[in-house]
């Protein structure tokens, strides 16, 4: 296929607005100066109580490619429906409005979904902290592949190809019109992988972390915790199911990413005054303990999880003190 950027489709980039003033123009103009010129732009006002539905407004008298549309606040999931209802585009990509992406990443997108022919592709993400400081989520060598189910679901358990995440993905409308983001959820992201999985037996992975995520608040292992984060595990126990009843082979790889999701919770869990009273407590410190043999005598998973695993067993206080620990180092590096 010839390396010039091929723009004969209409590509629509769905953004969900809340509450972003601060940030929403670095957004919408890295997707207006991407080298793949043939965009449609949806600005999805969630009904933002900031100046963010003006700012939409204004941005659209600078590019008619451009299309704005108010609604009562509904949430991410609700927002992005709504634009995917509203796309004329042959392919549908997502972006957060307090992120930016690469000016290239919809045009190597498009090129790799036309190379090999598939109805979606995915790049990696860099992460962007407030003192600016860049972290790509993968750093190794570049890649270019095609990957059935089974290898997709593979590279999602790793975690290190495949981050995962809507806004890493470009897809084509047909795909994007039968799958929905779930409504009232939190990992939003996480549900509609499930459901990607069960749809799609080819994927395009390609190295390149073009979508830059700012990290706005703290990370999953030091925020406060709500109810709600326990969607986080109620998903990850769905791709477990799944996986075991399907891939078993990838066993090994599921207990070490259900490992992580566990404690990732549960550490927000044990920052909380009476936390033993909390019910999700004793719901984590259950899967914890089913989980356990699974961590320490599996041969894939890291040290570092072992130990955590193995500690928290052991002595649970000396396990809060090591945390503390982790988290100072993590929140000022």
């Amino acid at each position: 296929m010839d390396d010039k950027v091929i723009s004969d489709k209409l590509i629509s980039i769905i953004v969900p607005v809340y509450n972003v003033e601060k940030y929403l123009k670095k957004c919408v103009y890295s997707i207006l100066n991407q080298s793949y010129k043939n965009l449609e732009v949806i600005l999805v006002n969630d009904g933002s109580t900031d100046n963010s539905g003006k700012i939409c407004d204004e941005l659209s008298r600078e590019d008619s490619r451009i299309k704005v549309y108010h609604k009562d606040n509904g949430g991410l999931s609700d927002a992005r429906n709504y634009g995917v209802a509203k796309a004329n585009g042959e392919y549908v990509g997502f972006v957060d409005s307090d992120d930016y992406i690469d000016q290239y990443m919809y045009e190597n997108l498009y090129k790799a979904i036309r190379k090999y022919n598939t109805q979606i592709a995915e790049c990696g993400i860099t992460r962007v902290y407030k003192n600016n400081k860049l972290r790509p989520h993968y750093d190794g060598e570049e890649y270019s592949l095609v990957v059935d189910r089974e290898g997709y679901l593979k590279e999602y358990l790793e975690n290190r190809k495949v981050y995962g995440a809507a806004v890493c993905k470009l897809l084509s409308i047909d795909l994007a019109k039968v799958l929905k983001f779930p409504d009232g959820k939190v990992y939003e992201d996480v549900f509609y992988t499930l459901e990607l999985l069960k749809k799609v037996d080819k994927y395009t992975l390609i190295s390149g972390n073009y979508y830059y995520y700012y990290i706005r608040g703290n990370s999953i292992t030091t925020k406060t915790f709500s109810s709600r984060d326990m969607d986080y595990i109620e998903i990850i126990d769905k791709i477990g199911e799944y996986t075991l009843n399907n891939y078993t082979k990838l066993k090994e790889k599921l207990f070490i990413r259900q490992g992580f999701a566990y404690l990732s919770i549960f550490n927000q869990i044990i920052q909380l005054n009476d936390y033993r009273q909390i019910p999700e407590y004793s719901i984590l410190i259950g899967k914890l303990k089913n989980i356990r043999s699974n961590i320490i005598f599996n041969k894939l998973a890291p040290k570092s999880l072992k130990i955590a695993i193995i500690l928290l067993n052991i002595n649970e206080g000396l396990y809060k003190k090591v945390l503390k620990k982790y988290k100072k180092y993590e929140v000022n590096d």
